[in-house]
């Protein structure tokens, strides 16, 4: 009984941190904190291929915000997280 409960809570653990590692819609390539907000454009294939939220650097204001990310398109100024935003752009 205590072995399927270590076994339930390791594959809980396991999944947890594989969700976190994805980020459907990040550019390819190098990203880059250049090139202002671009949400990209929308279709009905790229809708259930992104995610709706993303990050940019904005130059002017030295901060990262908020963006809604169409699904499709765009430059390479998009983040997954604040956090990874922060850590790429000074």
């Amino acid at each position: 009984m205590k072995l399927l409960l270590v076994l339930a809570c390791v594959v809980l653990y396991v999944s947890l941190a594989c969700g976190q590692n994805r980020c459907d819609g990040r550019p390819r390539g190098r990203l880059s904190c250049e090139g202002g907000k671009n949400e990209g454009f929308g279709g009905r294939h790229c809708r259930r291929t992104a995610m709706d939220e993303m990050w940019y650097y904005n130059q002017r204001t030295r901060k990262c915000l908020k963006m809604k990310y169409l699904g499709c398109g765009g430059n390479q100024n998009r983040y997954c997280s604040l956090r990874h935003c922060q850590r790429s752009c000074p």
